[in-house]
């Protein structure tokens, strides 16, 4: 499980920074009829808390929260048809209903002709509080949006906010840790809390104690900046440059495919996003070739599908602001790597003192868990650590 799920906060108290601005959001969705305006507008920089800050204040009060990506309904027809049966329909097993439109940045391209306007007139309808997130609200085109919003600034979190955040999971988690550790891993989140959780469950996997070598797993964050200049140019940009995208950063194709993969979506539409998947998809075709067939040449197709194939996949150059996210997948990959290396590591040990093969001792494994759990003769004799046993069993 991810911890960014797992220590979600439940309640408004917990989530973290911004105190007076989460209590106007507070105020605004409790008074929303009182209000002169029908929607608040939050925005700030990616993880500072936006949509977690509304959900808790649901959990809290038992609240429906409806949540719509903008990104997803850009048009006036795809406004109406999700939220406009909404916007008056009462929750049917909670006391209320909050209305969540999440990155609504997204709207101002030029395939999203009439959706704003039709976003204006739904919340002036309205018999549920809508809240509007964005990371940049500023676009001339979310003007309405903004005349008819309150709107509320959540601020990049500081370091010491995001180290107190990650020394109580640490605590929850039994993980030691030193001071310098945790504020090295805050100083590099940027502020962006859910990305700083991230990289303390990706350091701290299958670990007890985390030491400052274990952050060099992480690299830079640099190194992600560099990732979505590269997105930015395959994503929006259309010459024979984009086949370098991806040469200009410190990542392998393997990486950088789960990277536009993850961002796709939230970028083309329709047709385009048919394409551009499709040439994402010819890109796996030759990276499973070199694996298997150890044919690098093969490298060249993969780069140049993943880069010209999903550029040129577009018809029109998207215009909107796009917070791109890390893939979730990247560490739920790594999670279960070092899984299975501690898993190895612990059937070469066996195959070793029961003089078989390892694979025939990882076919026995699961009779020999119970056992290797609650023998700790058996441990000492087999040398194997109890640390090891209990995170893959």
């Amino acid at each position: 499980m991810l911890w960014t799920d797992k220590y979600s906060p439940k309640k408004i108290s917990e989530v973290v920074g911004n105190s007076e601005s989460l209590v106007e959001l507070e105020e605004f969705i409790f008074n929303y009829k009182a209000q002169k305006k029908n929607s608040i507008f939050i925005y700030g920089p990616t993880g500072s808390g936006k949509t977690c800050a509304v959900h808790s204040i649901a959990n809290e009060n038992n609240l429906e929260v409806l949540e719509i990506n903008a990104s997803d309904v850009r048009n006036k027809a795809g406004i109406n048809e999700v939220i406009g049966g909404s916007i008056h329909q009462a929750s049917l097993f909670s006391k209320g209903k909050i209305i969540l439109i999440d990155e609504v940045d997204g709207l101002s391209g030029t395939k999203d002709r009439g959706g704003v306007k039709a976003l204006c007139s739904l919340i002036a309808e309205s018999s549920f509080p809508i809240v509007l997130t964005a990371n940049d609200p500023w676009s001339s085109k979310l003007s309405p949006l903004r005349k008819k919003s309150k709107l509320i600034e959540l601020e990049k979190l500081s370091y010491i906010e995001i180290f107190n955040s990650l020394d109580n999971i640490c605590k929850l988690e039994n993980i030691s840790v030193e001071d310098n550790v945790l504020k090295r891993l805050s100083i590099l989140s940027g502020g962006d809390l859910r990305a700083a959780i991230n990289d303390l469950q990706t350091v701290s996997s299958n670990k007890s104690e985390i030491i400052m070598e274990d952050l060099d797993i992480l690299g830079d964050r640099q190194k992600e900046e560099e990732v979505i200049t590269a997105l930015n140019l395959i994503f929006k940009g259309k010459q024979d440059s984009v086949f370098y995208a991806l040469n200009r950063i410190d990542m392998n194709l393997d990486e950088s495919l789960l990277w536009i993969e993850e961002n796709l979506p939230q970028v083309y539409k329709g047709q385009d996003l048919g394409k551009a998947f499709s040439a994402l998809s010819t890109a796996d075709l030759f990276r499973g070739r070199i694996r298997r067939q150890q044919h690098w040449r093969f490298l060249v197709y993969q780069n140049a599908f993943m880069t010209g194939g999903v550029s040129f996949a577009k018809s029109n150059k998207p215009e909107s602001f796009f917070a791109y996210k890390r893939s979730s997948r990247i560490l739920k990959l790594w999670i279960a790597k070092m899984k299975y290396g501690k898993r190895n590591a612990v059937a070469e040990k066996l195959a070793d003192h029961g003089h078989t093969s390892k694979r025939r001792a990882l076919q026995t494994f699961q009779y020999l868990k119970t056992a290797l759990k609650n023998d700790d003769a058996l441990l000492n004799n087999l040398d194997i650590d109890r640390a090891d046993i209990e995170k893959i069993v």
